[in-house]
């Protein structure tokens, strides 16, 4: 780093900051080299208060070439930093001929840079811009102080979408309804027809901010969950105006009930959420109050038992729908067992199946029914049927007093096991 020695080098830059000559906007990009002049600023300015040693700044062989390694630590002579675009800016930008750069610098931004807005936002510049460039910064926080603070889209939307005079720093005044801003929007808001329907203020009681699309409804007399959401509005306002419509079921879905299997013919009531829910047509349920629908009967299709196409009444005893199974089922018919089938079968499945036999059916009497039922019949039997016993047959010769009936044996044989 070259130091400078001359008592004009250092009075040069003392205290200052960016400067301009009167009525100019400055820019401090890197539009000239740092040491260099732009013809564009107009013609060289005079050096009378430069310092007299030119080596300071220009090589010896040329006047219009300035020396490259001439270097300066501003923050260190002159107790003030270059931060940001200043940091690169062309020297002679600020220290010319033009005026004393201590008059500019005590005006602040307001000395190098005009200000656009006319004053109407205030000397401090740095509450929308910082020193890289002119591009506002932390607008959003600032407008948060207003009436409208910026959500979504209007967050990201250049100020002059909504203030018109922004370039010449009329920022007050801007509407904040959204029909005063959106009125091209309303406009082409033709599917659903919203100046039609009545829609033409109070945009925020649909939309947001992030967007038009995905708009809500509040759709208090009839709530849009399960398949009635995410329908588009015309499906059932089919006018094209979004007033109100009936809200029973019949008055949208005439078509599904007359078309839904038996629904006609069983003079069905239109209140379809008695069977149906929102989720969808199916499953349906219905209160089958007078024959419970349990096991295998709960997944069986309405067809299945109305064969009629009605839905009326039918006979809730198993034989009049399982007659046939009765007739396939070894024995039944052949040994005369009763038609209640709920006797021994379940409504889960015909097998396994229970039986209430008149004794416990354990140890040697485990056997199927035919072992003791050989001729196909269900009178009933006593033990001397299929067990003879005397009194001198060795196990029975010291018991006396007892005929020998099914009675005495279930006194020694509870369970029907040998004793």
């Amino acid at each position: 780093m070259v130091r400078l020695d001359n008592r004009g080098a250092q009075k040069l830059f003392v205290g200052l900051l960016a400067a301009l000559a009167a009525g100019a906007l400055l820019n401090c990009r890197l539009d000239a080299p740092r040491q260099g002049w732009s013809r564009r600023w107009g013609p060289l300015v005079p050096h009378k208060s430069f310092p007299g040693d030119c080596g300071l700044c220009h090589v010896t062989e040329r006047w219009d070439v300035l020396r490259k390694d001439f270097s300066f630590d501003h923050e260190q002579v002159t107790g003030h930093p270059l931060a940001g675009a200043h940091a690169g800016a062309a020297c002679l930008r600020c220290h010319n001929d033009r005026g004393p750069v201590q008059f500019y610098a005590a005006r602040g931004c307001g000395g190098c840079h005009p200000d656009p807005h006319t004053s109407s936002l205030g000397l401090n510049c740095e509450r929308c811009h910082e020193q890289t460039s002119w591009r506002p910064t932390g607008l959003v926080a600032e407008h948060a102080r207003t009436r409208f603070p910026l959500f979504g889209a209007h967050a990201v939307a250049p100020c002059e979408r909504c203030h018109p005079g922004a370039p010449a720093g009329q920022f007050r005044g801007a509407p904040v309804e959204c029909d005063l801003c959106h009125r091209a929007d309303l406009a082409r808001a033709t599917s659903p027809d919203h100046a039609a329907s009545g829609w033409t203020t109070g945009c925020q009681r649909c939309h947001v901010p992030l967007g038009w699309e995905g708009a809500f409804v509040r759709h208090d007399f009839f709530p849009l969950s399960g398949g009635h959401a995410g329908l588009d509005c015309t499906r059932c306002h089919t006018s094209g105006v979004l007033g109100k419509i009936p809200s029973d079921c019949y008055s949208c879905h005439g078509a599904n009930y007359q078309t839904a299997p038996g629904h006609v013919a069983s003079s069905f009531p239109h209140t379809c959420q008695q069977c149906h829910s929102i989720a969808g047509w199916l499953p349906a349920r219905y209160n089958h109050t007078g024959f419970p629908l349990t096991g295998v009967h709960a997944a069986l299709a309405c067809t299945r038992c109305h064969t009629g196409g009605t839905f009326g009444p039918l006979p809730s005893n198993c034989y009049s729908c399982h007659a046939t199974n009765y007739q396939g089922a070894p024995n039944h018919a052949a040994l005369g067992f009763p038609q209640t089938c709920q006797q021994c079968h379940t409504t889960t499945a015909w097998t396994p199946s229970t039986f209430q036999h008149r004794f416990p059916l354990s140890g040697q009497h485990n056997q199927s029914c035919t072992a003791c039922h050989t001729t196909g019949s269900t009178s009933t039997f006593n033990c001397l049927g299929c067990h003879t016993a005397t009194s001198t047959d060795g196990h029975h010769s010291g018991v006396a007093g007892y005929s020998y009936n099914s009675q005495a044996c279930y006194r020694c044989h509870p369970t029907g096991r040998g004793g």
